[in-house]
């Protein structure tokens, strides 16, 4: 990952460029028929706490507005070949006084799956979260069932620092969710 690429980040323009995808701030010209559309495939969004509601162009514009603060960095993944809003990924819930924040990400087009796209996004959040906003820790709760973000969290660094036993529903019954971390060792 190049990270020497980065440019100065307005809604849209590219904020960390990697070698196959890039981030720019996620914006409501993103909330389209297709990005609508990931929020409403089962196979999609099976594992994020979005699936319990259905999606409109409305929700979505409603999201990004209520996202896109201080408190949140929401981004737009997108595939550098093609230029297409790919999925998004989001540090969130910054807290301001021990340095961490969450990180969360989805994969809306199918075609860029088991490609690296995630592993790759995962990490320049990582280098964002911990070069500008100065963050200490970055962690992520994944579904036990999730063997995708799994692998990719790993594949980026992160470890399981543990498990929380059948915290969610996960098709009608009760699943384990493990709490995944990384820590900015440049921070002491």
């Amino acid at each position: 990952m190049d990270t020497g690429k980065e440019k100065t980040s307005l809604s849209n323009f590219m904020v960390v460029v990697g070698n196959t995808a890039s981030l720019r701030y996620l914006n409501l010209n993103d909330a389209t028929p297709e990005y609508v559309s990931w929020l409403n495939d089962p196979e999609i969004n099976q594992y994020t706490e979005s699936r319990f509601i259905v999606h409109t162009k409305e929700s979505v514009e409603d999201f990004i507005s209520k996202t896109c603060n201080d408190s949140n960095h929401a981004f737009a993944i997108i595939d550098n070949e093609s230029g297409l809003h790919i999925g998004n990924i989001k540090i969130g819930n910054i807290n301001s006084q021990h340095l961490y924040a969450d990180i969360g990400l989805i994969i809306g087009n199918k075609n860029f799956w088991g490609k690296g796209v995630a592993t790759e996004a995962i990490k320049m959040c990582i280098d964002f979260a911990f070069n500008q906003l100065k963050l200490h820790r970055l962690y992520a709760g994944i579904y036990d069932k999730n063997i995708g973000s799994i692998k990719a969290f790993e594949k980026a660094g992160f470890i399981c620092e543990g498990k929380e036993r059948k915290k969610c529903l996960f098709e009608g019954e009760w699943t384990d969710t493990y709490i995944y971390g990384i820590i900015n060792e440049n921070i002491q």
